[in-house]
């Protein structure tokens, strides 16, 4: 699996950071949404609503981190 990971980030030219990232952000997003999905109504209410100002601040963390590498 690393060997598999380090191909990937090889081939898309990623930093370890990111590629840890994106990794984290898709199990994060795949729980959410399995969550959504199949969870009761009441229980993905109240999980949704209080992961998603965290989540919200988390990208907006993120990219504002990542504009500023980017313009230095």
């Amino acid at each position: 699996m690393k060997q598999l990971l380090a191909l990937y980030q090889y081939a898309a030219g990623l930093n370890r950071r990111t590629l840890t990232l994106g990794i984290i952000g898709t199990i994060v997003a795949l729980g959410l949404g399995a969550t959504a999905i199949w969870a009761p109504v009441e229980r993905a209410t109240l999980v949704l609503g209080l992961v998603s100002p965290v989540l919200a601040a988390v990208a907006a963390a993120v990219i504002l981190d990542w504009w500023n590498r980017r313009r230095v």
